[in-house]
């Protein structure tokens, strides 16, 4: 009797799937990643932070920064969703985000909001004595109820973007005119507040704000709490609006406005839609900003601010939700400790930016993507990893001051810290570049793609 003869035992590759399983192994793999991440970084934000910061590890000043760094992320959401999603440049997003930030200062300069008013300067705060103001102007009063001064905060760049929206896209006004045309409406609003006449502070701005609220470690864990939780609400709404028809309605505007215009659509519509959201973001933001910073000025709403958000946008990579907030928070470290430590190589951080800008369309996100890419392959994830692990190590030890000293060391008049970040980026472009040697050699000699290699 013949024997039945069984084949040797081998383990199951990931080509001896079928091709749907395959993608559907890829796919898990990059939404475990994907979950992981933000689960961490949900931990790191609302539990290691606090907990930190609670236990005496991480100072005041640390989380006070990190809480407005997180209201200008608020801020590169919309303009992500209106630019990224979109493709309408607006230069003028500051403006909202100082509108708000002088709503809330308005109602702290009183006495009802805890303002640092005195009896010699009649109970007001001390610029309307100084312009010889001696009663509390009239559009002043409703400010005294908090209440008001939130909805003031969010309504007010609402109801300016939705005016001004309208009627300028109602006009067609796009593309490159529609960038300058905001830009002059930022310097327009600017030199307004900048004069005396409108009762607003000048040039000196709004100041003198109950001083428990940068000051107490209750009021500031408290603050940079509520802008995290504004940032993560701020995030689920612009999901929900890119996830929904609505969102692929911008999408089809970016791409091509003629068509969806012959499609029955009214792009403007939805263009002001997009404007009035991206605003009202910016009033939350500064809304949240202006009690951590302690004062408002004019300056805040420059046209330099507005191209500053923009930039933030566009190296973390626009079109992509998280890529705005990661940008932003990157940029905002990188000026505030580089102006420090390096004042001198700051300009040249700023060109190389935007050669990566230009070089790099897809931005921080694009390291991301390559990341999930190779995940998926299960084949140099460490490779791919490094480099962000490495910029995501740095930014959160120089933002929670968490250096070591010996770090801080300096040699060849610069810090030890930033001697490593090089030596490691160097190293990881030599990993790199060996890489793609090896495949060169490899296809050449057994006549096959890389792609193919792998696939094999």
């Amino acid at each position: 009797m013949s024997r039945l003869i069984r084949p040797p035992k081998r383990s199951i590759r990931a080509t001896d799937l079928p091709l749907a399983e395959q993608f559907s192994k890829r796919g898990h793999s990059v939404g475990q990643l994907r979950r992981a991440s933000i689960i961490c970084l949900l931990l790191l934000t609302f539990v290691i932070i606090p907990s930190l910061y609670l236990l005496g590890i991480v100072e005041a000043h640390n989380v006070n920064r990190l809480g407005r760094y997180l209201c200008f992320a608020v801020a590169a959401l919309g303009i992500d969703l209106l630019w990224g999603y979109a493709g309408v440049l607006s230069l003028c997003q500051a403006l909202p985000f100082c509108l708000g930030g002088y709503a809330i200062a308005m109602h702290l300069s009183l006495p009802q909001g805890g303002g640092d008013v005195r009896p010699e300067y009649n109970d007001l705060p001390q610029f309307f004595f100084f312009n010889g103001v001696h009663t509390l102007p009239t559009f002043w009063a409703p400010f005294s109820s908090l209440t008001f001064a939130v909805v003031a905060a969010i309504l007010f760049p609402a109801i300016l973007a939705m005016g001004f929206g309208y009627f300028i896209f109602k006009s067609r006004v796009r593309g490159v005119y529609f960038a300058i045309i905001t830009q002059a409406v930022a310097w327009a609003a600017f030199l307004a507040f900048c004069r005396n006449e409108m009762l607003l502070g000048g040039t000196n701005g709004l100041t003198n704000f109950y001083k428990p609220l940068n000051q107490s470690g209750r009021w500031i864990l408290s603050l940079y709490l509520a802008s995290a939780a504004a940032l993560v609400l701020a995030i689920f709404a612009c999901r929900y609006i890119t996830g929904s028809s609505y969102g692929r309605v911008l999408v089809a505007i970016r791409d091509n406005e003629s068509r969806l215009r012959f499609a029955a659509y009214r792009p403007e519509n939805f263009k002001v839609f997009a404007f009035v959201i991206a605003a009202v973001l910016a009033g939350i933001g500064g809304a949240l900003y202006v009690p951590q910073n302690g004062i408002v000025t004019p300056n805040i709403m420059r046209v330099e601010d507005s191209i500053n958000f923009v930039i933030w946008v566009a190296l973390g990579g626009r079109g992509r939700l998280w890529g705005a907030i990661a940008g932003c928070l990157v940029i905002n470290y990188a000026y505030s400790t580089l102006t420090s430590d390096l004042p001198a190589i700051w300009p040249f951080i700023q060109g190389a930016m935007f050669l990566c800008i230009i070089a790099f369309p897809s931005g921080l996100t694009g390291l991301w993507d390559r990341l999930e890419e190779k995940c998926a392959a299960r084949a140099g994830v460490l490779t791919a990893l490094l480099p962000l692990a490495v910029l995501g190590a740095f930014v959160t030890s120089e933002a929670l001051g968490l250096s070591p000293e010996v770090l801080q060391a300096r040699m060849l008049g610069v810090q030890a810290k930033y001697w490593m970040l090089s030596l490691i980026c160097l190293g990881w472009g030599l990993v790199r570049l060996r890489c793609v040697r090896m495949d060169s050699v490899r296809s050449v000699i057994f006549r096959v793609s890389p792609q193919e290699r792998q696939e094999a």
